[in-house]
């Protein structure tokens, strides 16, 4: 039965993304033009992540009619991603001020903390001290560099799906190796297949984006089921830095090259690793190729050494995020020369 509720989950989100795709040229609605600030040459419709959405919500109606699993947990993600998924669809459609943005984003973020962190330890006295109210603020700051990391990322053909689906299945085979009787290895399994189906239709050249809709509310997803894992002992927060590790790396030494350098962090750029990869190869199909060679060859098995030797999991993480600031400081000497004036 989970293969053929699989099987419709990725079939579900291929075909959701491909009626969205003409609907959207057909009405000329959520059109993303080509500009200086981005990759694409010819008008491509955007907000594509909404099949991704729908299929997840199509996987976790059926699992939860053939399978008894906490469907309570599941409510919450749905109500502290409406609000991201709402903004985000709006702004694909005509761009909103960031401010709001970072409202819904801030107020998505303290809900999945209010529930992992505060709601069960509202008597505990120890909540109340310094300590934990530092740990709750980096936990939500945390969650909403998340959600702008998967956003950040996705600006060539297939890059931020095929991580989606890197890291599901990846952060799945974790959890199944730590806890197989835990329904959260298949819920992991089926956000990657609904990743899977639109990646089809983005895939270069691709067909359609996911826009913000799907890109912010991707890393809303893993925001929830990082500190769900953690909070059940699932999956080492640190294991999941190193599946996240290509994203982290990129995004995070690109914003403070740019704040070092007095560059306007909230205009859009190409000045991202992957982006100079891209335009040095003139190649965006190399780059998706490179993430996912990259993932599987080198992420993937530091990630699983991680989770079996939790003991060195912070040298371990170090191992693999070595290589990949290597290789930004190398190109970093570049960054400034590739910015659109």
């Amino acid at each position: 039965m989970l293969f053929f509720i699989f099987f419709i989950t990725i079939t579900t989100s291929f075909l959701f993304a491909y009626v969205l795709e003409k609907f959207f040229l057909k009405k000329k609605l959520f059109i993303d033009k080509p500009s200086l600030r981005k990759t694409h040459k010819n008008p491509v419709p955007t907000a594509g992540g909404i099949s991704i959405l729908f299929s997840f919500l199509v996987f976790v109606f059926l699992l939860n009619n053939f399978y008894e699993f906490d469907i309570n947990l599941l409510n919450v993600l749905a109500i502290a991603i409406l609000p991201i998924m709402i903004v985000g669809l709006i702004d694909d459609y005509n761009e909103i001020n960031i401010y709001i943005r970072l409202f819904a984003q801030f107020f998505s973020a303290t809900l999945i903390i209010y529930f992992f962190q505060i709601k069960n330890n509202v008597l505990d006295v120890n909540l109340y001290t310094q300590t934990p109210y530092i740990i709750i603020i980096i936990s939500i700051i945390l969650s909403v560099w998340l959600m702008n990391l998967f956003n950040f990322m996705d600006g060539i053909d297939g890059y931020a799906a095929s991580q989606g689906v890197f890291v599901s299945f990846s952060a799945s085979i974790v959890a199944y190796i730590n806890s197989p009787e835990n329904f959260l290895f298949i819920i992991l399994l089926g956000l990657g297949f609904s990743n899977l189906g639109f990646l089809l239709r983005n895939w270069y050249p691709a067909k359609i984006f996911m826009g913000d809709t799907g890109s912010v509310s991707i890393g809303c997803i893993f925001a929830f089921f990082i500190f769900y894992s953690a909070s059940e002992s699932l999956i080492s927060i640190y294991t999941w830095l190193i599946l996240l590790s290509i994203f982290i790396a990129d995004s995070t030494y690109t914003l403070i090259v740019r704040i070092v350098t007095k560059k306007n962090i909230l205009r859009p750029h190409l000045t991202h690793g992957f982006h100079i990869l891209t335009k040095n190869r003139n190649s965006q199909l190399f780059t998706t190729k490179s993430l996912i060679i990259l993932n599987t060859l080198w992420v993937l098995p530091l990630a699983i050494l991680s989770n079996i030797f939790m003991n060195f999991h912070i040298i371990i993480t170090f191992i693999a995020y070595l290589p990949l600031l290597m290789y930004l400081i190398k190109i970093g000497a570049g960054l400034e020369n590739q910015e659109i004036k």
